[in-house]
C-alpha cells in the first residue's frame, strides 16, 4: 500500500484562499505605490513621443521634424561617445561627471542647417553644473565666441569660419544648460553665417520640451 498521502477535500479551499488573499494583498500593493521604476538606461524603457521620436520624459528632446534621424538605440552616455561628434576632451568631461542615461535627436534637413541635441544624466546635480560649466569653458578655448544669454542659457557659444576655410568649414553655435541633473547639448551648424540668427529659435523648441534651471 502506498503511503503517498492525498490533500483532503477541506484543505483545497483553505490552500486557495491564502493564494487569492496574497495575490491581492501584492495587488493593492502596486496600485498604491506603483511599479518600481527602471533606470533611464534600461533596454525596455520605452521612448516616448511621435513613433519614439523623443526621449522619455524625463530626459525630453524636441522633435525638430524636418529630417528628424532616428536614434532611438542611444539609451546610455557610451552610445553618445561611439556616434562620434564629441571631440575627447568634451567626453572626458562628461565621463568624469558620471554620465549615464542619455537620449538625443538630429535634424540635418532643416532650411537653418542641422541641429543635434543630447541630453545627459550625470551623477547628482553638482556634477551636471560642474559639466556644463567645464564644456562651455572648453568652447572658448576651442575659439568659440560668446552669444547673448536666452531663457536663463548663459552657456552659449559660436564660430563664424575664416573666408579661406575648407569647404567643410559651418558657421556653428552650441549651448549648454542643466536641468536638474542633466545637461543639455543643443549644437547647431548652419547653412550660412545669416542663419546663426535662426539658433535663437531652434535652442527655444529644446527649451520647451527640458527647460533649462541652471
Amino acid at each position: 500500500m502506498s503511503d503517498r498521502r492525498t490533500p483532503s477535500r477541506t484543505s483545497l479551499p483553505r490552500d486557495l484562499s491564502i493564494i487569492a488573499s496574497l495575490v491581492v494583498v501584492v495587488t493593492a500593493g502596486w496600485a498604491l505605490f506603483g511599479t518600481p521604476a527602471l533606470p533611464d538606461n534600461a533596454r525596455n524603457v520605452p521612448l516616448a513621443g511621435e513613433e519614439g521620436r523623443q526621449a522619455a520624459p524625463r530626459l525630453a528632446v524636441a522633435d525638430f521634424d524636418s529630417g528628424t534621424e532616428y536614434y532611438d538605440h542611444v539609451l546610455a552616455f557610451h552610445d553618445v561617445e561611439e556616434l562620434g561628434f564629441l571631440n575627447p576632451a568634451e567626453a572626458e568631461i562628461f565621463t568624469r561627471g558620471g554620465a549615464g542615461a542619455s537620449r538625443m535627436t538630429v535634424s540635418s534637413k532643416l532650411p537653418e542647417g542641422r541641429v543635434l541635441v543630447a541630453v545627459v544624466r550625470m551623477a547628482d546635480r553638482e556634477a551636471a553644473l560642474r559639466a556644463a560649466d567645464e564644456l562651455d569653458e572648453l568652447q572658448l578655448s576651442f575659439g568659440l565666441v560668446r552669444r547673448p544669454a536666452q531663457d536663463g542659457v548663459t552657456r552659449a557659444v559660436e564660430v563664424v569660419p575664416d573666408p579661406d576655410s575648407g569647404p567643410g568649414a559651418k558657421a556653428t553655435a552650441r549651448a549648454h544648460y542643466v536641468h536638474g541633473d542633466l545637461v543639455t547639448r543643443v549644437e547647431f551648424n548652419a547653412r550660412s553665417v545669416e542663419h546663426l540668427a535662426d539658433f535663437g529659435s531652434l535652442l527655444g523648441k529644446q527649451l520647451k520640451a527640458l527647460p533649462a534651471d541652471g
